[in-house]
């Protein structure tokens, strides 16, 4: 291993630091590791006589386990059947009281029959995939000290397996989002209400810097919370009277917004609540693509339609507008390979994402 003396880059660094020199290229290639390097018995020797080997000190085993951001959007599991049924009844309608106006020698029929009206939605589409990872003890133990080492590596290898599996969720979670807003007619443009409201011309690229299109369009989310505790067709496809009750609302924020109603908005409000959203939320640092965050384009589920809209800055949703309702999860072993001494192991997936449109739901754009 190559030992450098990097007195030099210690004199340079701190005399820029001190500001006795104005700022200068320092040159890390002395300083900074990065790890790439190849142990060889002829260069990684001691620097005293050249011949015995270093050793490895300390083993690193580099692993973190991720959380899925859209793990809000499970909903339930069941383990017979295939099919997901979701029943509605919907409210009668008023009528006349028949104890009003009674005439004479005539009888009100209180016998007339009115059969509640039920409507049924059945989902069936389901998402299988797999995973699987070759693990072979007897030669992999060579390059561990004890088995402690070793089954901290088995671990992390298995663990980087369950981050596919929740990465794999998160994605097909997006997909489900970006659908539901491709289907959904329930988009506020916040910038043309702004604009209509106020004679003011901001764009998508301008009401971000605005404190008073910040405020408003914080206004009209946290109004969107009082408006669907009503009961109302205002935010699904008008088909179902549906209410929301507070704890069964779902927030996502993008977080470009967010951030921007941090320091545009709130670095000047003396309560911070009162410029925020009112209710618990998810930020997402982007819905479909991290090179387009504020976009989704999606050949719609219904129609194969490619439906492509931008601006995208925060959704508010009833918990059973979509998500997943089913998640099978198998994880078979195979016996040892006699010849070859390893196994493999299978995660088997499948699940069942759902978008039901009767449920409310809106999203919100800089448009």
């Amino acid at each position: 291993m190559t030992t450098n003396q990097i007195y030099t880059i210690v004199n340079a660094v701190s005399a820029q630091a001190l500001g006795s020199q104005a700022l200068s290229a320092v040159d890390a290639q002395g300083l900074v590791s990065l790890g790439n390097t190849v142990l060889s018995s002829s260069t990684n020797t001691e620097a005293f006589l050249n011949t015995l080997a270093q050793r490895i000190g300390k083993t690193i085993i580099d692993f973190r386990r991720y959380r899925n951001r859209l793990a809000d959007m499970v909903m339930d599991d069941f383990e017979y059947g295939a099919i997901l049924q979701k029943i509605k009844v919907h409210m009668p309608d008023a009528e006349a009281d028949k104890s009003y106006g009674l005439t004479d020698g005539q009888a009100v029929d209180h016998y007339k029959v009115a059969k509640p009206v039920v409507t049924q939605k059945l989902f069936v589409t389901r998402t299988p995939y797999q995973f699987k990872i070759t693990i072979q003890r007897e030669h992999l133990a060579e390059a561990f000290e004890d088995p402690e080492q070793m089954g901290g590596f088995i671990a992390a290898v298995f663990g980087e397996v369950r981050n596919a599996v929740e990465v794999a969720l998160e994605n097909l979670g997006r997909t489900c989002l970006g659908n539901m807003i491709a289907e959904s007619s329930h988009a506020i443009n916040l910038v043309t209400e702004y604009n209509a409201e106020t004679s003011e011309t901001l764009t998508a690229a301008t009401a971000l810097h605005s404190p008073a299109f910040m405020n408003y369009a914080i206004s009209r989310i946290n109004e969107t919370f009082d408006m669907m505790q009503a009961m109302s067709t205002l935010y699904n496809d008008g088909s179902v009277d549906r209410f929301t009750p507070l704890e069964d609302i779902r927030v996502k924020v993008l977080s470009k917004f967010n951030r921007r109603a941090q320091t545009v908005t709130q670095y000047a409000a003396f309560h911070d609540q009162l410029v925020s959203v009112d209710h618990a939320f998810e930020i997402m640092p982007f819905w479909q693509s991290q090179q387009d965050p504020d976009g989704i384009s999606i050949e719609r589920a219904s129609d194969g339609t490619k439906t492509a809209v931008q601006n995208i800055i925060a959704v508010v949703h009833d918990r059973d507008a979509l998500g997943m309702y089913r998640r099978d999860e198998t994880i078979a072993t195979t016996p040892m390979n006699a010849a070859g001494l390893y196994y493999n192991q299978y995660w088997h997936e499948n699940q069942l994402w759902f978008n039901d449109l009767s449920e409310n739901f809106v999203y919100f754009t800089l448009n």
